[in-house]
């Protein structure tokens, strides 16, 4: 079905764009049709689910000690929309390693506004700590070699993804640039914009001039 989307768009050559969970479906279709990639962006996003939970955990870790336990109070309870716990994920975690721009840039109230909430606890789980959904096991390091199309691969100094992830992704795809963003989050095309932008135009550049 893939395959006949492509075809039916006409799309040859091209470049495969893919942020956050994107990110996974850019992987997934690089490691099987890269023949028809032009380049690849992996944008904020690490080589395996279990990468993540340990990243996202590890940010867990360095909150202060009363927020912890009063995270693992309500999700000893499954009270995952309580007001205090929203509250605490929102504040000190969503607003430092999702996006940082206080207030949020309106496309991004308006993505989680309108979110569809049963797709995403039926992938991820309850939230961004608890991922119990149908991907938790996904894990893709040990095929990253097989991808031979120039390849980006973005993280934020302060990203929900491990900046360490990320470089080691770079060591095991052959073709590939790392460009660790300052500044940025989880969406550093918003929050680090100047350099995902200069980062990702000047990628294309280089792949079109054959630097890459």
């Amino acid at each position: 079905e893939v395959e006949q989307v492509r075809a039916g768009l006409g799309l040859e050559n091209f470049y495969l764009y893919g942020h956050s969970w994107g990110g996974m479906l850019g992987i997934e279709y690089a490691l099987q049709y890269q023949r028809h990639l032009k380049g690849l962006i992996i944008s904020n996003m690490t080589a395996s689910i279990p990468s993540y939970v340990a990243s996202i955990n590890e940010l867990r870790r360095r909150l202060p000690a009363d927020l912890q336990r009063t995270m693992e109070k309500y999700e000893a309870e499954e009270q995952y929309s309580a007001p205090e716990y929203e509250e605490i994920l929102f504040r000190h975690v969503y607003n430092r390693h999702i996006c940082r721009i206080d207030p949020w840039p309106e496309p991004m109230q308006r993505m989680f506004r309108h979110m569809n909430f049963q797709v995403y606890n039926t992938m991820q789980g309850p939230n961004e700590f608890v991922v119990t959904g149908t991907f938790k096991d996904w894990d893709r390091w040990n095929d990253l070699h097989s991808i031979r199309v120039p390849t980006l691969l973005l993280v934020g100094e302060h990203d929900t993804m491990s900046a360490d992830d990320i470089r080691k992704m770079g060591q095991l795809i052959p073709n590939s640039r790392v460009v660790v963003l300052p500044g940025g989050s989880h969406c550093a095309m918003w929050d680090a914009q100047e350099p995902y932008f200069e980062a990702l135009t000047g990628f294309l550049r280089d792949v079109e001039g054959g630097r890459i």
